[in-house]
């Protein structure tokens, strides 16, 4: 087993120990680290009209805790204080290629699970203030010195400042205390209380991880549901009795509506496996945009043509892919949409749905497979893949 950031545990004891279960500093996570970006470039992009941004000013002259959102003008920068803001521009990973290497680093973690790289800068005292946030989140210092106060344990429910466009806590109170340099790391599981405060010129790498809500993921399986033989069963009672009054929905009713529920889900598993493939492999509505530029036109050569030709097929940073090993099949999906390969397809999935380019040689592997050509096609098609030529 690979080792977990030069702390001694492997990944797996990582995730035993500490995963959702409890914070853990670790010193020189990434040795001699220098930032592939520095604060000027962080800037350029926070003034893209594509790209998603914040500045965070404590102190601003409407009052405290002013939060504003891209994109933004030098002149925005030029007017800002010297001290107590923040800049936080979000998906990183996806708009500068240098900063994929960072979160491959977590690839022990499954793709689906790993949202993005969120970069802050902030210049002596800046800070976001203290919060909890609801997923997992690794804090790596990539510059300058920042000082890391947290809470011991999860906070489930909180009081939070009235009239903030942020959530701050209203009171918070620090049982641990730090200062991160550069290649020092702290991971956090959700809901543990956390405030950061710049010591100096400092940069932040939060490599996030999403977790859907329970009303998102019951929302995706609803919507399969409905259009399921499923999901137009109705309710039934061949055990009713006589209610001493005839507008009383009585405890046996609900209880045969939980068991109807539970019954549903319980033989409805290709649905489930469905809405789940599709909820995590959807594109971020604010990326949307950028994602359809990597769009390949129609072109009259064959697939097989151009890898002859040289060319070769590029993943879109911008594009979720992920698979399940169905019963009867592979099901791969792309960007909320959803495709169902012969199980044969399996021993290359990870081609078809890793980072790695695709070049003649794996065409060659893929076409092996059934239908290879069709399958490949409907991955370009939906922007997963986009082709470059020499």
């Amino acid at each position: 087993m690979s080792e977990f950031f030069n702390t001694g545990l492997s990944e797996q004891d990582f995730l035993d120990q500490y995963w959702q279960k409890k914070p853990l500093l670790i010193r020189q996570a990434f040795s001699d680290f220098q930032s592939p970006i520095t604060a000027d470039e962080l800037a350029d992009f926070a003034c893209q009209e594509d790209v998603e941004s914040r500045l965070i000013e404590e102190h601003a002259k409407s009052g405290p805790w002013k939060c504003r959102h891209g994109p933004f003008s030098e002149d925005d920068f030029s007017k800002l204080p010297e001290s107590h803001w923040t800049l936080l521009v979000q998906d990183m990973d996806k708009h500068e290629p240098a900063l994929a290497e960072i979160t491959r680093q977590f690839s022990f973690i499954p793709e689906w699970r790993r949202d993005d790289l969120m970069i802050s800068y902030a210049p002596v005292g800046g800070s976001v203030g203290p919060h909890t946030d609801g997923y997992d989140v690794f804090l790596l210092q990539a510059k300058g010195i920042r000082h890391w106060q947290i809470g011991s344990e999860p906070l489930l429910e909180t009081d939070l400042i009235d009239g903030l466009d942020l959530k701050i806590l209203s009171e918070f109170t620090a049982d641990e205390s730090w200062e991160l340099e550069p290649g020092d790391m702290l991971y956090l599981p959700p809901h543990y209380a956390h405030h950061g405060v710049a010591m100096n010129d400092c940069m932040t790498f939060s490599i996030g991880f999403r977790a859907p809500t329970q009303t998102e993921v019951l929302d995706a399986y609803l919507h399969e549901l409905a259009e399921s033989a499923i999901g137009e069963r109705h309710y039934s009672d061949p055990d009713l009795r006589i209610n001493s009054s005839e507008t009383e929905i009585d405890k046996t009713a609900i209880a045969r509506f939980k068991q109807s529920l539970i019954d549903t889900i319980n033989h409805s598993d290709s649905i489930i496996q469905s809405a789940f493939g599709r909820l995590v492999t959807q594109t971020k509505p604010s990326l949307e945009w950028l994602a359809d530029e990597y769009l390949t036109e129609d072109n009259e050569r064959s697939i097989a043509a151009q890898f002859k030709a040289g060319a070769t097929l590029q993943r879109n940073p911008y594009i979720r892919l992920a698979w399940i090993d169905a019963t009867q099949n592979i099901l791969i999906f792309v960007a909320g949409e959803s495709l169902a390969v012969a199980p044969s397809y399996k021993t290359i999935v990870d081609v078809l749905t890793g980072s790695s380019a695709i070049k003649d040689e794996q065409w060659k592997l893929l076409q092996q497979h059934e239908e290879a050509e069709l399958v490949l096609s409907f991955l370009i098609e939906h922007g997963a893949w986009y082709w470059l030529t020499h």
